[in-house]
């Protein structure tokens, strides 16, 4: 008679050759979704360590200035505080209108790296001068051939994460063409991480022909100078890797 021990049957115990089976599939699925899971979170991009704290405003007080970019000369003589508005646009006009002056700028504050920017809410100006750290003359760094990506600023330096790559082009050419500076970052050999506002000639804005490679592998050659506690560079050419 054959032998019908291998049939389930709901009011009774699991064969043990199904429950075998049962066993092994459960563990195979599971180890195959531990293992994708951490294969994908490993595969991740670095987001790095940009923070965009909107919970509670700041106030820098220096000053105002509109070149190379909007940004304001701290009076603690830190370094420059870079300046945008909400949304994917530079600060508002009335804003830049207090260029020269010494003012109060309240805003949200993004930091990566040690560097600073303020998403702008308010400004007023206020008594007393910047000193002579308002006249400082950039100081020249060389020129240099950099493969990197033509980054936003806002973006990488904490509103989105990650705020970089290919996924992130669209993004970041909305923001610069609204007015945020567009800035550059990479490694030097001892992986020390290092980072510069875009400009073109002289300091004048990033040349529009360049926003159509934003967030594309490039490599850029450019002259380097550093003021104000950044690195600038003044793009002489960029060519797609």
């Amino acid at each position: 008679m054959t032998s019908r021990e291998d049939v389930y049957v709901i009011y009774r115990p699991l064969p043990a050759t199904l429950l075998t089976l049962v066993l092994a599939l459960v563990g195979a699925l599971l180890g195959l979704t531990l293992g994708s899971a951490t294969a994908a979170a490993l595969g991740q991009r670095d987001p790095g360590q940009g923070v965009w704290d909107t919970s509670n405003t700041v106030t820098h007080t220096g000053v105002l200035v509109t070149e190379p970019c909007p940004m304001l000369l701290p009076d603690d003589q830190s370094a420059a505080v870079l300046l945008v508005g909400v949304g994917k646009v530079g600060p508002p006009a009335d804003v830049l209108a207090l260029a020269g002056d010494r003012v109060n700028v309240t805003g949200y504050g993004l930091e990566r790296d040690g560097l600073r920017m303020l998403e702008v809410q308010s400004a007023e100006t206020v008594s007393g001068s910047g000193g002579p750290r308002f006249r400082l003359a950039p100081m020249d760094r060389g020129v240099h051939a950099i493969d990197t990506e033509i980054l936003d600023s806002k973006c990488y330096l904490g509103s989105m994460k990650p705020g970089d790559g290919t996924g992130h082009k669209a993004c970041a050419t909305l923001c610069v063409t609204g007015g945020i500076p567009p800035m550059i970052s990479w490694k030097d050999d001892t992986g020390n991480a290092h980072y510069a506002i875009v400009t073109g000639p002289d300091g004048s804005s990033m040349p529009k022909a360049h926003r159509a490679i934003i967030g594309e592998p490039v490599t850029i050659r450019g002259r380097v100078t550093s003021q104000h506690g950044w690195l600038w560079m003044e793009v002489e050419s960029i060519d797609r890797r």
